[in-house]
Formats: structure tokens, sequence, C-alpha cells
């Protein structure tokens, strides 16, 4: 599910994998006024984030093909600017431990959990 992208304000890409709920993060990420596109294939992700750098990733943990905390290293390699949360089921500390250096704004349980995610996207929007 992907929302239309709007004229202006950040845009986000969410790669997931078979993970369902993702259109509660596209709801949320729509209400704060942030177009989202939905991949599944980290490679046409990274393709993507090359010739058009989103404002914001939402990158779950495992993706099948490669891990999360890959993707996102070298999403860093293509676009520092572009902020990053990670979809763990893990414990905060375990979480930072995985990505440290890779300077996420942090991270969500499951794609449902939209509480931790506004939280994550007030943080966001102060730095856009």
């Amino acid at each position: 599910m992907t929302k239309p992208p709007r004229e202006t304000g950040p845009r986000a890409i969410i790669l997931v994998e078979g993970l369902e709920g993702e259109s509660r993060l596209i709801e949320t990420l729509w209400k704060r006024g942030i177009s989202a596109q939905v991949m599944a294939e980290p490679a046409k992700a990274l393709d993507e984030c090359r010739a058009n750098p989103p404002h914001l990733a939402i990158v779950a943990s495992e993706l099948g093909a490669m891990a999360g905390t890959r993707f996102l290293a070298e999403l860093l390699k293509v676009s520092w600017t572009t902020s990053t949360i990670l979809i763990a089921d893990e414990d905060e500390e375990a979480v930072h431990l995985r990505t440290e250096g890779l300077g996420i704004l942090g991270s969500i349980r499951t794609a449902e959990d939209t509480a931790s995610l506004e939280r994550l996207l007030e943080t966001f929007l102060e730095i856009v």
C-alpha cells in the first residue's frame, strides 16, 4: 500500500518483507504530512534511495536476503541525511548494540507500534 505523494513535505520509504500492519505505519505517517512508499526488496529499495533519497526510512530487522542493519549501513553510504527507524522486537539496549554507528532515530517493536512511532516522528519532524 502506498499513499500518493504530496506536493511538498517529507517522503518515507518502508522496507518490509511479508510484515503485516504496514498500513498502520502508512496512516500514521500520512497524518503527519509524510508520504510513504512500501518496498519489499532491499536491492530495489537501495536503487530507489540512490535515485531519490527519502527523508525517512523505516526498515524491518529481518529482510530475508539482507539483515535490516546491513541495509541501514548501505543506506548510510547512499544518503547519510536519511533518518532511519528499525522495526525490531528487541529491547532498546540490544537494538542500540546492533545499530551503534548507524545513527538511527530509534526502533519500534512492530509495525503496529504506532505509539513508539509517534514519539520518533516528533524527533524526526524537528530535524527535517
